[in-house]
């Protein structure tokens, strides 16, 4: 049997080649292999924005939402306000029916998480994260506002139903209620705007999604509990005697 031995090198220029040939193809290999990678990223970057873009697009439409609504919001902690400064004088809380709550809208963009351990968030454009960063965590801070929020008028629907006493004690706890409500409400109202703009600077969402959140959202307030007229039960008064 033959066998081929190695074929020597002759000389510096000749071992130069033989090593230039091998970093040459060293380099490209190692360039199609970045090209590879740079193309799958580019893929996950544009499937993350696509959901993204529907997150943000739920967000503007609770912003919309929000805002349509408060001034109802408004209006009914006045009403509410009213009708504790009227029961403390009497001593008690006039019948009451359901007065609505503000509306408790899933506030979260849960996908920048994942996007964000799966590393899809570090090869975004440094701004892009940016802003990106900042809609997401406004969303939090919504979030917890909007749970707080819920909780206030918990407490303040303790004053639906028929009339009765209203202690000294109850009356204090509703007044810090109602201004906690209050804060709150103004606080959602302003943060949710400032949201629905941060969103609108990036351009991912399309300028229709805000026409249209806007028509949704007032379609919502004419149906929204919180939004219906009440009148102040003074008309109860000597009925919550009897």
């Amino acid at each position: 049997m033959e066998i081929h031995k190695p074929k020597a090198v002759h000389g510096w220029r000749e071992l130069l080649k033989e090593i230039g040939i091998i970093v040459i193809g060293v380099v490209i290999a190692l360039g199609a292999e970045q090209a590879v990678e740079a193309i799958h990223w580019m893929h996950q970057v544009d499937a993350g924005e696509a959901i993204l873009k529907g997150a943000f697009a739920r967000e503007v439409q609770n912003a919309a939402l929000r805002e349509a609504q408060g001034e109802c919001i408004t209006q009914r902690l006045a009403f509410l306000s009213s009708v504790v400064q009227w029961a403390s004088e009497d001593g008690r809380l006039p019948a009451l029916d359901a007065v609505g709550h503000p509306p408790f809208t899933p506030w979260t963009i849960g996908s920048w998480q994942a996007l964000v351990a799966n590393q899809t968030v570090s090869h975004l454009p440094r701004q892009k994260t940016i802003d990106y960063s900042v809609i997401a965590q406004t969303t939090a801070f919504l979030s917890g506002l909007s749970d707080q929020e819920e909780a206030h008028w918990t407490i303040l629907d303790t004053m639906i139903g028929p009339g009765r006493r209203l202690s000294d004690e109850e009356a204090e706890e509703l007044r810090i209620t109602l201004a906690q409500a209050s804060d709150t409400n103004i606080l959602m109202g302003r943060t949710a705007d400032s949201l629905r703009k941060a969103v609108q600077a990036t351009g991912l969402v399309a300028p229709s999604v805000f026409g249209d959140a806007v028509r949704t959202a007032l379609s919502e307030k004419a149906k929204a509990a919180i939004c219906r007229p009440m009148a102040m039960p003074h008309d109860t008064k000597a009925n919550a005697h009897g």
